[in-house]
C-alpha cells in the first residue's frame, strides 16, 4: 500500500541524507521519497522528508527556513570548515567581546560565499567535486538572511564558561535562525574572521525546518 505523506526523520552524524532515504524506503515499503534539504554527512538532527504522491512538496517545503545549534571551534580553519577537513589555517582566539560583535553584525540580509566543499554546481559540476580534483574556481556569491542568533554558551582553553569580555574563546554554543540556502560552516567562518581569528564546525544539528520541529 502507498505511504503518502511527511516524515519528520532524526538523522544521526555520519549518515548521509541520502542514505537516511534509503532507511525510509525500507521503513516503509516505499521508492518514491525525497529529502527537502542536505544535512551534512558530520550534521546530525531534522531531516524532512516526503514519501509518495506528497514528494511534488518538495521544492516548496525546501524554500521554508531553518534552525540550527552550532558548536563553532576558533583557532583553526580546515578546507572543509567542518571536522573532516585538514587544518589549513591557525589564529589566535578571538575574545567574547570581539565575538558577540561579529555575531552581531551577522543579523539581517548579507551576501555569502558557501563552502568549496558544497553540493552547490558551477559549470554544471559540483563544488565539492571540482575541489576535490584540485581545480580553482570562483564561487559565487549568494543572499542570505540571518533572522535571529543567539550565543547559548562559550567555552576556554581550560573549559571554564568565558563570562568576561576580555575571555578567550576556543568553543561557541550558537543558535542560529536563517534563509533557505545558508550555510553554516561559512558563517561559522565569516563570523570568526570578523572577530580576527579563523575557526571551523565540531558539530551541527538542525532544529527547525518551517513548522517542522526535531521535537
Amino acid at each position: 500500500m502507498a505511504v503518502d505523506g511527511i516524515v519528520l526523520f532524526a538523522k544521526t552524524s555520519g549518515q548521509t541524507s541520502f542514505s537516511s532515504l534509503y532507511t525510509i524506503k525500507r521503513a516503509l515499503n516505499i521508492k518514491k521519497v525525497g529529502h527537502t534539504g542536505t544535512l551534512d554527512s558530520f550534521a546530525d538532527g531534522l531531516l524532512v522528508v516526503c514519501t509518495g504522491c506528497a514528494t511534488h512538496l518538495v521544492k516548496y517545503i525546501t524554500d521554508f527556513d531553518k534552525e540550527y545549534d552550532a558548536i563553532i571551534q576558533f583557532g583553526q580553519e580546515t578546507d572543509t570548515l567542518d571536522p573532516t577537513g585538514k587544518v589549513v589555517q591557525t589564529s589566535d582566539l578571538p575574545t567574547l567581546k570581539d565575538l558577540n560583535f561579529a555575531v552581531k553584525k551577522w543579523l539581517g540580509e548579507n551576501q555569502q560565499i558557501p563552502p568549496k566543499y558544497s553540493a552547490i554546481h558551477v559549470d554544471g559540476k559540483r563544488l565539492s567535486d571540482l575541489s576535490r580534483e584540485g581545480k580553482s574556481v570562483e564561487i559565487p556569491k549568494r543572499k542570505i538572511t540571518v533572522f535571529n542568533s543567539a550565543i547559548i554558551e562559550c567555552r576556554a582553553t581550560d573549559k571554564s564558561l568565558c563570562a568576561k569580555d576580555e575571555d578567550k574563546v576556543l568553543y561557541a554554543h550558537i543558535h542560529f535562525s536563517v534563509s533557505k540556502g545558508t550555510y553554516i560552516r561559512s558563517l561559522a567562518r565569516d563570523i570568526a574572521y570578523d572577530c580576527f581569528s579563523c575557526a571551523h564546525l565540531v558539530a551541527l544539528r538542525r532544529t527547525r525546518v518551517g513548522n517542522f520541529y526535531l521535537k
